[in-house]
């Protein structure tokens, strides 16, 4: 018999917060799989996956009496993984690798439905926060993002000098950050648009 028909969230919870380390056990396994897939998919690195896996069970393990509290195990597991995850990636956010991780992430066809909304929702502030540009900065950002042309070609475009081109990205993406502050508390949301947002401005 498969562990999943075995596995009663609710009762097993509750015994891992009174400390059975059996009852543990059977978390870890029933939950192994998706941690671990979750940090493969951000790291494309086994071992740094196994290694974050292991993190958050120890995590898990050492915060065993709020499991009792949860309501939604998925959910909590998926978000606690995601986080911890994203807190290892965010020390390494100018690490083109994380940065190009980060993104294959969002666009990945495989993305459960949780995190098909956080693509939907950056996707969402993002365009908010562009709209919002003012004139020239928003047509600087616009060229260079969609279009992507370089100063010099930008510049010769909108008849502005190299160093307004410059000047003028640098106020778009400050403006975009601001909005972005302001407008989610989402942490995913906040470091895939940070991420975003560097590899803009390379």
């Amino acid at each position: 018999m498969q562990i999943k028909s075995l596995y009663d969230q609710q009762h097993i919870r509750a015994r891992i917060a009174l400390g059975d380390q059996q009852a543990f056990a059977l978390f870890f396994n029933y939950h192994w799989p998706q941690v671990y897939s979750t940090g493969l998919r951000l790291t494309k690195s086994p071992e740094k996956a196994q290694d974050l896996a292991q993190d958050i069970f120890i995590k898990l393990w050492e915060n065993r009496h709020k499991l009792i509290e949860i309501k939604e195990e998925d959910a909590y597991i998926y978000i606690l993984s995601r986080n911890v995850i994203f807190d290892f990636l965010r020390k390494k956010v100018f690490d083109t690798e994380n940065i190009e991780a980060l993104i294959d992430y969002f666009e990945d066809s495989t993305i459960t439905a949780q995190e098909k909304l956080e693509y939907n929702e950056l996707e969402n502030i993002l365009k908010s926060a562009i709209d919002q540009l003012p004139g020239k900065v928003k047509d600087v950002f616009m060229l260079s993002r969609v279009d992507g042309l370089t100063h010099e070609q930008i510049a010769h475009q909108l008849s502005i000098s190299v160093v307004s081109s410059k000047t003028y990205i640098v106020r778009a993406l400050q403006d975009i950050r601001k909005f972005m502050a302001l407008h989610t508390d989402n942490p995913a949301i906040i470091f895939a648009a940070g991420a975003i947002l560097y590899s803009i401005s390379k």
